[in-house]
């Protein structure tokens, strides 16, 4: 398998989680007094996207840098799990 069409699976699987996770902390039913959490916590993974993921897609789509965009595709889920990480520590 060459880097595009794996750029091209991770992306589409870094999207699909995208979109779960800003369904969740956007439309959340939690408790009002954390309901400013979800939205910081949704908001930061949608900026992680669009500066990873987002443009991980474009490149593998028009075929540009392969590498590159595979790098940033496996970017997201990792920078991902390094701030969960974090925040469960820091709430620890």
């Amino acid at each position: 398998m060459n880097a595009r069409i794996a750029t091209l699976i991770i992306g589409a699987l870094n999207t699909i989680a995208w979109l779960a996770l800003v369904a969740v902390t956007f439309f959340s039913q939690s408790d009002p007094a954390t309901k400013g959490l979800d939205m910081a916590a949704g908001l930061v993974v949608t900026g992680l996207f669009v500066l990873t993921g987002l443009p991980a897609l474009l490149l593998a789509w028009r075929g540009m840098k392969p590498r590159l965009a595979l790098v940033l595709a496996l970017a997201f889920p990792a920078a991902f799990a390094i701030l969960f990480i974090g925040v469960v520590i820091a709430f620890a």
